[in-house]
């Protein structure tokens, strides 16, 4: 993966780039994974791979001529499913070139380490692979190397690199007489045995190779003597034992020994079910992980850079990968050592990619912008309670104990509905046990869920639920709705100990977390009373009712989870809005001119504001509630024990506030600005240029969601205009960007976001 630079050295500059680590060395140079010296970042999509010269190596004319063709090569072929040409200087003292990086593991490498493809995943990969092709050879290029350690795996897909002895369909070659210059067991017999005659459908007969190996884990030529590879492949010898009837015949015709009887690398494009490339791309759970792991190594590079440290002391980790002359080395793969304390840049879901991520189960992966590795000690919990011990604690090989979720979260983050997730939110000791990205859909549209704490659970109309296994996205149960239609849409899922409670128009009802099924209901109380909001805390479930007749009153239960009781019912003098709980109150606005707090305890009313709040926000650390205005936009902040009013933070908010543990308030005003500001004194902390509309604290960061981007800040405040980091989600064909604007969760580093269409997604946090 990553190679640490030797230590005790000054940055190392190539160009206006600065090398971070090393990526492999080949036999006539070496890449490295760097960014621009004028722009440190921590986020690989902005990082590139820079491949330099041997400094050994004489550096002739010819040389020179061989290095402008690459970088011509590379220019030409620019397109999807090829590492894009960023930079280039053939005329240096030591030539080099930049490309895209691709933060993901070679073919070889994912093979070496997670077992051969599943056929979903080699079927789209030869489709995304031949479509490439097919784009190289319609700018008169052939790649000529075409090998698994020559094809990275990225989490929207796979990617060509190394055009390093590509040629022009016209070009003369350059290699001496009676070198051939190629990777065994992946050549073409044309290629091998020094024809001139190399054509497009050379590039073909090694991509089924690449195919046969991605398949079965092995080469359809391999053996353990060179002559007898070279022999077996002249001979158009295959062994595809092992490669699965579905893609066994379009890999036989691509091993053909006559050019002219393999398919065109186009024609493969649909034979192979290919097209578009897909939005969500069905990479297996190993491949997944790897494309994390490769994530995060390169934001630890780019952070250790960033912060000014060196990167001396990242760990090197570099597996055996077979079929490549650029592997690292052969030391076999070490656990990653616990990095330096640092802040924590966005630059984090898709895909991470975050998350950026996947079969129907697994997907498009959000970046990992966490940086972090559960070393520390945790903070609060989401809902301010400790958090679990995450003071690190060594196994016998001197590695961290694996640490995982152990508690519930809740959407809106802590009590009070402060969509702030707390320490927990970055702390890799609460994520949910071999969490991994993932996509998946669900049978229908969902509303919020909750982490509790190896099932997802998201909530649908009219009390439908669907169950899903936090660490994959996996499907564990359904539970349809009991009417088609909710004129106030899903309440989010209430988790005790191992049972779920959903509300709908006729209660209460419980269901088993593991397997959903039914235990039980709570009934609506007697009369005409439908669900309007509910809310949970310290184990009790409080409910809000309108009356369906239509007269303006109001009911407000509370139900004691563990042993079903209800422990009030309190009437209220108007319509209830969403209620909330917390610091011992129940809070209940009831439209213009009235907002009323119940003793948690027994149901009695305590206070009564003079004014009425269309939504309110409960923060105890400042015992402060936040009154979104009922009939207009303003914030203000009342006193959370009499309800009296202290202070207007702004008169035009455009969406609910979000409100961290140490009273920085986020909410964004009726041009979408986002603007911060302080709980207790009400003063304007800073303001940003947004266009989002939905506001999350997770850990020091600050999340704006947009309906086409996540946008992350340090919660503290950008130090300049540039001091931000952007995640575009790829989502799957057929979701329109509307439905981005999803309820998050977030816990150990790992977001979850419910779609409004049904889809649901699981990557990096931002």
């Amino acid at each position: 993966m990553l190679e640490a630079l030797p230590s005790g050295r000054p940055p190392i500059l190539v160009g206006p780039y600065r090398l971070l680590a090393r990526l492999g060395v080949g036999g006539m140079g070496e890449v490295h994974l760097a960014c621009r010296a004028d722009a440190p970042t921590a986020d690989p999509h902005r990082m590139v791979a820079v491949k330099t010269v041997r400094p050994d190596l004489e550096v002739d004319g010819d040389f020179r001529t061989r290095f402008r063709r690459e970088i011509a090569a590379a220019r030409t072929v620019d397109g999807p499913g090829v590492a894009r040409l960023v930079d280039a200087d053939a005329d240096a003292a030591s030539p080099w070139l930049a490309t895209e990086y691709v933060p993901g593991p070679s073919l070889a490498e994912a093979v070496a380490r997670s077992g051969p493809l599943p056929v979903a995943a080699v079927r789209a990969l030869g489709a995304a692979l031949a479509g490439a092709l097919a784009g190289v050879h319609g700018a008169k290029v052939l790649h000529r190397d075409l090998k698994p350690a020559n094809v990275l795996l990225g989490a929207a897909g796979p990617r060509l690199i190394d055009f390093g002895i590509a040629q022009a369909f016209e070009a003369t070659a350059l290699t001496s007489t009676g070198l051939v210059v190629g990777s065994p067991g992946f050549m073409s017999p044309e290629h091998l045995v020094g024809s001139r005659a190399v054509v497009p459908a050379s590039d073909v007969f090694c991509l089924g190779a690449v195919l046969a190996f991605a398949a079965t884990g092995r080469g359809p030529f391999h053996d353990d003597e060179m002559a007898a590879v070279v022999y077996r492949i002249i001979r158009a010898d295959a062994d595809l034992d092992g490669v699965p009837d579905e893609v066994r015949p379009l890999v036989e015709r691509c091993l053909r020994l006559d050019p002219a009887e393999r398919p065109p690398a186009a024609e493969l494009v649909g034979l192979l079910g290919g097209g578009a490339v897909p939005g969500v791309f069905p990479w297996p759970g190993g491949v997944l992980s790897l494309l994390a792991e490769y994530g995060e190594a390169a934001r630890r590079a780019g952070e250790a850079a960033a912060s000014g440290a060196g990167v001396a002391d990242l760990p090197t980790i570099a597996p055996v990968v077979p079929y490549s002359p650029t592997a690292m080395n052969g030391r076999p793969p070490v656990a990653p050592a616990a990095p330096v304390a640092r802040r924590r840049p966005w630059g984090a879901l898709v895909a991470g990619a975050v998350a950026v991520a996947v079969l129907v189960t697994a997907g498009a992966v959000l970046l990992d912008r966490t940086g972090g590795t559960g070393d520390g000690s945790a903070g609060p919990g989401a809902d301010g309670s400790a958090g679990p011990s995450t003071g690190p604690s060594a196994s016998a090989s001197g590695s961290a104990a694996p640490r995982v979720l152990s508690r519930v979260v809740l959407p809106y983050g802590a009590a009070g509905r402060t969509q702030d997730f707390g320490a927990g939110a970055v702390d890799r000791a609460q994520r949910p046990a071999e969490w991994s990205p993932w996509t998946t859909r669900t049978p229908w549209p969902v509303g919020a869920c909750a982490v509790a704490p190896a099932v997802l659970v998201c909530a649908g109309s009219g009390g439908s639920a669907v169950g899903l296994r936090a660490s994959d996205g996996e499907q564990l149960w359904t539970v349809p709705g009991r009417r088609d239609t909710s004129p106030v849409g899903p309440q989010y899922p209430a988790v005790a100990g191992d049972a779920v409670y959903l509300t709908d128009e006729d209660g209460v009802a419980a269901y088993g977390l593991a397997d959903g099924r039914a235990r039980g209901r709570i009934p609506v109380p007697d009369g005409a009373w439908a669900v309007k909001s509910t809310d949970l805390a310290d184990g009790v479930l409080y409910s809000a009712y309108f009356d369906a007749r239509e007269n303006g009153d109001g009911l407000v239960t509370a139900v004691r989870l563990k042993d079903r009781e209800v422990l009030w019912r309190a009437p209220v003098d108007g319509v209830p809005e969403q209620l909330v709980a917390g610091g011992g109150r129940v809070l209940v606005p009831l439209g213009p001119g009235r907002t009323v707090a119940l003793d948690a305890g027994t149901g009695r009313e305590a206070a009564r504001a003079a004014r009425g709040c269309g939504a309110v926000t409960l923060h105890t650390g400042s015992g402060s509630v936040l009154c979104t205005g009922a009939g207009d936009r303003s914030l203000s902040v009342l006193d959370a024990r009499t309800l009296a009013f202290r202070r207007t933070l702004t008169a035009d908010a455009s969406a609910p506030p979000a409100v961290s543990a140490d009273g920085r308030v986020a909410v964004f005003d009726g041009r979408r600005r986002l603007v911060t500001y302080d709980i207790v004194t009400g003063r304007e902390r800073w303001r940003v240029e947004s266009g989002a509309d939905r506001a999350y604290f997770a850990g020091d960061r600050l999340l704006a969601v947009s309906s086409d981007r996540v946008t992350s800040y340090p919660a503290a405040g950008p130090d300049g205009r540039d001091d931000y980091e952007s995640y575009e989600p790829d989502l799957p064909d057929g979701v329109p960007s509307q439905d981005f604007s999803a309820q998050l969760i977030a816990t150990g580093g790992a977001a979850f976001l419910a779609f409004p269409g049904g889809l649901v997604v699981s990557g990096y946090l931002p």
